[in-house]
């Protein structure tokens, strides 16, 4: 197994904040739910480095480690309902 496709496992088996800053760094986008929502992060057309997406709204950061401290998912801090979360798809 490749080290990139180690780093998808260990996303998806853990939300490992570790894995998913690294995947998005190599923009790689992530398809996720938490708390009923839908959420999509990636960094193609984002207003700045990385977009949180949530239907049509944007939260748009200049790295993944500020998105990670400062997005908001349904209100809550990103990293309370990150812990939660329920990963769809990595594309």
């Amino acid at each position: 197994m490749e080290l990139h496709d180690r780093i998808v496992a260990e996303l998806e088996e853990t939300r490992s904040l570790a894995a998913l800053i690294w995947l998005v760094d190599r923009g790689r986008e992530v398809e996720f739910s938490a708390e009923g929502k839908g959420y999509f992060l990636s960094r193609s057309k984002a207003g700045k480095y990385v977009s949180l997406w949530e239907s049509k709204t944007e939260q748009s950061f200049g790295s993944v480690e500020e998105l990670l401290e400062r997005a908001k998912v349904s209100g809550r801090p990103f990293l309370a309902a990150w812990k939660d979360a329920r990963i769809e798809t990595i594309f």
